[in-house]
C-alpha cells in the first residue's frame, strides 16, 4: 500500500494531483485546510492537504485491506457463479454495489469543474460492467461478518467524506449547475448538511447518470424527497381525538403558547360545537393571566388558575364534566433541569391527554435542536410552529421532520384568532423552500 500527503492551493487541483501521484485507485481517506508560511502561525497562505493511499494491483494488500481487491474477486466470482444467490452471496454483491458507486463519485468529483461535461458517460459505468457477487476469500472465512462491516463502514466513510467535498462553499463548482443551485437554495434556507446529504445519496441512488439531469428534473426530484420526509411527520388527522380529555401547551417564554391555545380552543368551540374549559399556570409572566381570561371571556369559557400540582388535581376535578380542557404552562429556560422536572410533573396524571411543544421559527435551529433533544423522552409528541410570518426561512421544518419523531401538528402565521393557524401541509413546505412560494 502507498499511502501520499498532497498540499495544493486549491481542493481540485489537489484531487488531480492524488490522481497523477496514485492513480485513478486512490482513496481518500482525510482531507484538512492548513496554514503554510507566514511568521509564528500568522499571515499563512491557506493550503489544501489531502491524503490518500492506493494499492498495487499485482499485489493486493496482505494487511488485510478486502477493498483494494475487490475488482479482481468480482470478476472470478463471475466466471465462477452457477447457483442463485444465498444471504452472505447477497451481503457481498451489496458491498461490490456500494464500492462501485463510492468509486465513480471519486472518478466524478475529483474532475475540475470545466470537465465535468466530458466525464459523465465514464461516472456511470460500473467499475465492472459485468459485476456479479462477491466470492469472500478463504483467509477471511473465519470473520466474514467483521471483514464485511469494516468494508462497509469504510466505504460509507469514503461517500461521506465525497458528499461534505461536494458540499464545501470552495468548491460548489464540482456540483452540475443545475443542482448545485438547488442545494444552494436549501443551505440559504436553513436546512442541515445532514439532510442535504440523505437528498444527494437518494437522488445518486435513483439516477446513475444524475449528473445528466434538467434543472426542472432535479427540482422535482428534490421537491419529491422533501416531501416525503415532511409527509411521514404529519399527523394523520389533526382532529382531537373523542377521548381526549386534556391538552397541554408547554414552550419557553415568548412564543405565543397563550395565543395558540386561544386559536385551538375557538376552533373547537365554534366549530366543532364542544365545550372548553381553560387552566393556566403561568403566575409568574406580567399579564399572562389576564391575557388568557380575556380569551376565556371571549369564548364564554371558564378558566382554573393554578400554582401547584395538588391545585390542578383540584382543578381538573372541578372541570371534569367538559369535553376538553387546555392548559397553558409556564415559560421557562427549558435548558435547566429543574424547569423540566417541573413542568414533567404537570404532564403526568392519568387524564387521556395530548401534549404540544411550541416553538418559534424566528429561532435558530441549533437553539430548537436544545429544546427537542430535552424533551424527548418527556409525553410531548406534537409541535407547533409560530410566527411563520415573520421568517423567510423553512428548513427548520425539514430538519426537525429528518432528525426526530415529532408530529408536526401546527403552523401559526400571525396574531388574528382564529384564524391564523392551519396545520402543516407537506406540499405547501416544500414549495417555500423550493422559492415557489
Amino acid at each position: 500500500m502507498k499511502t501520499k500527503k498532497i498540499i495544493a492551493d486549491s481542493m481540485p487541483l489537489a484531487l488531480k494531483m492524488v490522481r497523477q501521484e496514485l492513480g485513478d485507485n486512490a482513496i481518500i481517506v482525510n482531507t484538512r485546510t492548513i496554514k503554510k508560511g507566514g511568521m509564528f502561525g500568522f499571515f499563512g497562505k491557506q493550503k489544501y492537504e489531502v491524503t490518500a493511499y492506493s494499492i498495487e494491483k499485482e499485489q493486493p494488500s496482505t494487511q488485510g485491506n478486502f477493498a483494494a481487491g475487490l475488482k479482481e474477486k468480482v470478476e472470478k466470482n463471475y466466471l465462477e457463479k452457477s447457483t442463485p444467490q444465498n444471504e452472505d452471496v447477497a451481503e457481498e454483491n451489496q458491498i461490490s454495489g456500494i464500492y462501485n458507486k463510492s468509486k465513480n463519485l471519486y472518478h466524478f468529483y475529483s474532475q475540475k469543474p470545466e470537465d465535468n461535461q466530458n466525464v459523465g458517460q465514464e461516472v456511470s459505468k460500473p467499475v465492472n460492467d459485468g459485476a456479479m457477487p462477491v466470492k469472500v476469500p478463504e483467509r477471511y472465512a473465519s470473520n466474514k461478518a467483521e471483514s464485511n462491516s469494516q468494508l462497509l463502514d469504510e466505504i460509507q466513510n469514503m461517500r461521506k467524506m465525497m458528499m461534505n467535498f461536494m458540499m464545501g462553499d470552495k468548491v460548489s463548482g464540482t456540483l452540475p449547475p443545475d443542482l448545485a443551485k438547488w442545494v444552494n437554495r436549501l443551505k440559504k434556507q436553513g436546512v442541515d448538511e445532514e439532510v442535504i446529504e440523505h437528498l444527494l445519496t437518494g437522488l445518486m441512488g435513483k439516477h446513475e447518470n444524475f449528473n445528466h439531469l434538467t434543472d426542472k428534473e432535479y427540482k422535482q426530484e428534490l421537491s419529491t424527497a422533501i416531501e416525503k420526509i415532511i409527509e411521514k411527520r404529519i399527523p394523520t388527522t389533526h382532529m382531537v381525538n373523542e377521548d381526549t380529555h386534556l391538552i397541554n401547551v408547554v414552550g419557553p417564554t415568548g412564543v405565543g403558547k397563550t395565543t395558540s391555545i386561544a386559536k385551538l380552543a375557538t376552533e373547537q368551540v365554534l366549530r366543532q360545537k364542544r365545550r372548553v374549559a381553560m387552566i393556566t399556570t403561568d403566575v409568574y409572566r406580567i399579564g399572562a393571566v389576564e391575557q388568557l381570561k380575556t380569551y376565556a371571556g371571549i369564548l364564554n369559557v371558564p378558566i382554573e388558575v393554578v400554582r401547584s400540582t395538588n391545585e390542578l388535581d383540584a382543578a381538573l376535578r372541578k372541570l371534569d364534566t367538559y369535553d376538553l380542557i387546555y392548559m397553558d404552562t409556564t415559560g421557562r429556560n427549558y435548558k435547566e433541569a429543574k424547569f423540566r422536572e417541573a413542568i414533567n410533573e404537570y404532564l403526568n396524571h392519568p387524564l387521556k391527554s395530548e401534549n404540544y411543544l411550541v416553538m418559534s421559527m424566528t429561532t435558530k435551529f441549533e437553539d430548537m435542536q436544545i429544546l427537542l433533544n430535552e424533551f424527548l423522552n418527556s409525553p410531548i409528541k406534537k409541535l407547533i410552529l409560530t410566527k411563520f410570518d415573520e421568517t423567510g426561512s423553512y428548513g427548520s421544518i425539514l430538519n426537525i421532520a429528518y432528525q426526530y419523531p415529532y408530529q408536526l401538528a401546527y403552523l401559526t402565521n400571525g396574531q388574528s384568532v382564529p384564524e391564523d393557524i392551519i396545520p402543516i401541509d407537506a406540499g405547501q413546505i416544500t414549495r417555500y423552500l423550493l422559492g415557489e412560494e
